[in-house]
């Protein structure tokens, strides 16, 4: 059958109400219409009385009929149009237990043929069940006109509903029609929500009504005026689907000019090829180290400060001064060019036939060979007035060194005894593998240095600035006490005899007792959170033994269980329990237990 929706006919079913749900039912929208024919020889779903309709009922059917289910979407009226007859048709409106007979909530049973309509209540949630019977094929062989269906031909109908009649039509989400007059229409109404055809799609259409198109779905593009790859981020696009000419990377600093961008190479032209913001980094004409010279400037290395044609030349074989020329004007340079700078002992650098190799000139008044001699006379070098060959000078060349000269850290024999640096922080003088500059903070003592085990002696033996750290005699968390001092974990500083103690199974003040008058009122070892049923009396806790006392000793929610008691009728006003006088004996044997008790809570008191 051409249905848009199937209808679906039984012939195994006959006689009686129908379960509907057992047969598969298709479901109307208030935008379906049906237009279709039944054949008049087909069986009948629902075979009996139907108890309601206008202007006929009851009425007994018994010809073929068709069913379609229906789910009320909100509370109100319902109007169906049926229209298009060829004979007498009839419509009801059943309830969900799909039976003529109790279930018939409103029919239409206007007899000839003519259109029809029927308006029903419903509520909302409920499902109904919409059925065409063929009254007509009852009549076969009646007059013209009474409404028969003809013995051979099928009759046909149209179904749909009028939504401008009622308010509890569900929305069809895509017809376009307002089917529940909410005044929402398909997506729009959150009765779509959920709807697949209600998500949002990348389509350039508000797919689920609320006012926006494609969120969610949305990413930024940038226009690539110049085709390097990179867009211009002043111009983003927002869109689902890539524009034609966009990029997703909008880093661009000119797009008009696609030799400049992220990945650009810096010439040296004023321009942010690369576009960091820098102009002409890394090239000749940039002052890469920032010391007002660029390589075009006359920098002959623009990576440190140090070097730049104004800079002042040292000794250390390099150029700063950028002239072409190393170590020019200090001692390394050999102004006079006689193979001896002043670091090489050219005692007159200015002139080439003075220096160390020069043969000595008898009468000239000049030390040519400079060893510190004029002519004939003693040679002293270094002028510290002893020389090498009659004065003990072990370091000719050295003013600091010479016989008695007070011993420096500077690896020379400065007192000339044969021993180097000797009393002084380069040499390990105790012998235990460290000097002073290895941190040896006593260097007379070999039992003293930085890998020394601190002990209790009132000095720093590991030379970490801190004196008997580690034991007894120090205060190591700060608190101002030691284990001296009576602190029980001095690695604690909220540990400390006069600390207030707290519930947390620490012995904060160090007395000996854990978590003591901490939420315990009753000072008997158990608090509240630890099971204590009564915490405001000291005979009551899940420890304690129980006794004949009418209390819950031992907090297992029984009164004076395995004692000596009866229990008294509390209603009595005698009391929740009283001993027993039958076995007067049977108390000694508490008595002990009692007693104990007594004693644990007077010394916990």
């Amino acid at each position: 059958m051409p249905l848009s929706l199937i209808l679906l006919w039984s012939s195994a079913l006959a006689g009686g109400p129908t379960d509907c749900d057992a047969v598969a039912i298709q479901a109307l929208t208030c935008s379906s219409v049906i237009s279709d024919t039944v054949s008049t020889t087909a069986p009948s779903h629902l075979d009996g009385v139907y108890t309601c309709g206008d202007p006929i009922e009851p009425l007994t059917q018994r010809g073929p009929d068709g069913i379609y289910s229906f789910e009320c979407q909100a509370d109100g009226d319902v109007t169906m149009n049926i229209s298009g007859l060829d004979c007498d048709v009839d419509i009801y409106i059943l309830d969900s237990t799909c039976d003529p007979d109790p279930g018939c909530v409103e029919g239409s049973t206007s007899p000839g043929v003519v259109d029809d309509d029927i308006t029903f209540p419903c509520v909302a949630g409920d499902t109904y069940y919409v059925v065409i019977e063929g009254y007509g094929t009852q009549l076969n062989g009646g007059p013209p006109g009474s409404g028969a269906c003809g013995n051979e031909a099928d009759f046909s109908y149209t179904l749909s509903f009028d939504v401008s009649q009622g308010t509890g039509c569900p929305e069809d989400c895509v017809n376009g029609t307002d089917d529940d007059l909410d005044g929402d229409v398909d997506c729009d109404d959150s009765d779509c929500a959920g709807e697949p055809t209600c998500n949002e799609e990348c389509n350039g259409l508000d797919d689920d009504g609320d006012g926006l198109i494609d969120e969610g779905l949305q990413t930024p593009w940038y226009p690539d005026a110049d085709g390097d790859g990179f867009g211009d981020a002043n111009n983003v696009i927002q869109d689902c689907l890539q524009p034609q000419d966009t990029v997703t990377n909008g880093s661009d600093c000119d797009d008009f000019n696609a030799s400049r961008n992220p990945d650009g190479v810096e010439s040296c032209d004023g321009i942010d090829n690369d576009c960091d913001v820098t102009v002409d980094e890394g090239t000749e004409c940039y002052d890469d180290d920032g010391d007002g010279f660029t390589e075009l400037g006359g920098d002959c290395n623009d990576f440190q400060v140090a070097f730049s044609p104004v800079a002042t030349e040292a000794c250390n074989g390099n150029d700063e001064d950028c002239d072409g020329t190393v170590d020019e004007g200090t001692e390394c340079y050999d102004d006079d060019g006689d193979g001896f700078t002043e670091a090489d002992r050219d005692c007159n650098d200015a002139d080439s036939a003075i220096h160390p190799d020069a043969t000595e000139v008898e009468g000239d008044g000049i030390d040519n060979d400079c060893d510190g001699g004029v002519d004939t006379g003693v040679a002293d070098p270094d002028q510290d007035g002893y020389d090498a060959t009659s004065g003990g000078d072990c370091e000719p060349f050295e003013a600091t060194a010479f016989p008695g000269a007070p011993e420096l850290p500077d690896g020379l024999d400065n007192d000339c005894d044969g021993t180097v640096d000797e009393g002084t922080v380069n040499v390990d003088d105790d012998g235990d593998g460290a000097s002073e500059l290895d941190g040896d903070c006593d260097d007379g003592d070999a039992a003293v240095g930085s890998g020394a085990a601190e002990v209790p002696n009132g000095r720093d033996d590991d030379c970490d600035g801190r004196v008997d750290e580690g034991s007894p005699n120090t205060d190591d968390d700060g608190d101002g006490l030691s284990e001296e001092g009576g602190d029980c974990d001095d690695g604690d500083d909220t540990v400390h005899p006069g600390a207030e103690e707290q519930v947390n199974n620490v012995d904060d003040d160090c007395d000996d007792i854990v978590d003591e008058g901490a939420d315990d009122a009753d000072r008997d070892g158990v608090t509240e959170a630890d099971g204590d049923c009564d915490d405001a009396n000291g005979w009551v806790s899940p420890d304690a033994i129980e006794v004949c006392d009418g209390l819950d000793n031992d907090c297992d929610d029984r009164i004076d269980e395995d004692t000596p008691c009866e229990v008294v009728d509390e209603n009595s006003g005698g009391g929740n329990c009283g001993c027993s006088t039958s076995s007067p004996a049977s108390l000694l044997v508490f008595l002990p237990l009692v007693l104990a008790a007594t004693r644990r809570r007077e010394g916990q008191a």
